[in-house]
């Protein structure tokens, strides 16, 4: 059997691992040739990050298409189609502050796409942060990713102030707070809208903000820790 990479993990070396990472490398092919991935960064984190392990057992057989699918508490990993997007928007990054963490898997990606970047990533649910924490450590990326119990809307609470923000969760108008954390040279990006979102990349450069559109997309609504909507 090959060796174990992801510590913690079944099926490494294994059949079942195989049929998966074959369809994962297929996946990655048909998101380059989509204009999805553009970039030898993204392309390799998403070719190493074993998507399947990131959602419950009955939707390992789904994980490798290009859909969001369901984790726990209503919440939903992302499709990876935008998941590449969103880490290409905000690169290059070295420190990144994301709201909503989910199981991890974006987190992940941009452990994986920037190997020295460090990334804080928030979420409401203790039960997908501790999900989150048990994969960066078994893909051994738990040194510079780490999920926390926390309401990441009002903006990053560390110093230095991150070069990222993600924000994984949909919101109707871009939240101020998110907004004034933006340092000079920073770049956010942020599902925005009603039902139907718009991926929107925001930037501050020489003191100006400028916004620029995606795609369009559905994420599930940012929540508050009383439980309504932002």
């Amino acid at each position: 059997m090959a060796p174990n990479r992801l510590k913690g993990y079944p099926f490494k070396g294994t059949e079942i691992f195989i049929v998966y990472e074959k369809q994962r490398n297929a996946m990655v092919d048909r998101l380059i040739e989509e204009g999805f991935i553009r970039s030898k960064e993204v392309e390799e984190a998403m070719r190493e990050v074993p998507r399947h392990l990131f959602v419950s057992r009955a939707y390992w057989d789904e994980a490798y298409q290009d859909a969001p699918l369901p984790t726990r508490n209503g919440q939903t990993t992302s499709a990876p189609s935008i998941v590449a997007l969103m880490c290409e928007a905000v690169m290059p990054f070295s420190l990144v502050f994301e709201v909503g963490a989910g199981t991890g898997y974006l987190a992940s990606v941009c452990a994986f796409a920037q190997k020295t970047s460090k990334i804080l990533t928030t979420d409401l649910f203790r039960e997908l942060v501790s999900e989150a924490n048990k994969n960066f450590e078994a893909l051994g990326v738990a040194d510079r990713a780490v999920a926390v119990v926390a309401d990441g809307s009002g903006g990053p609470f560390m110093r230095p102030a991150p070069d990222a923000l993600i924000v994984s969760a949909a919101v109707p108008e871009i939240p101020q707070k998110l907004l004034n954390s933006l340092p000079e040279g920073g770049k956010m990006v942020i599902p925005v809208g009603e039902d139907v979102q718009e991926l929107t990349l925001v930037k501050r450069i020489g003191g100006r903000t400028f916004y620029k559109d995606i795609i369009p997309c559905i994420f599930v609504p940012l929540l508050r820790p009383n439980g309504r909507l932002l």
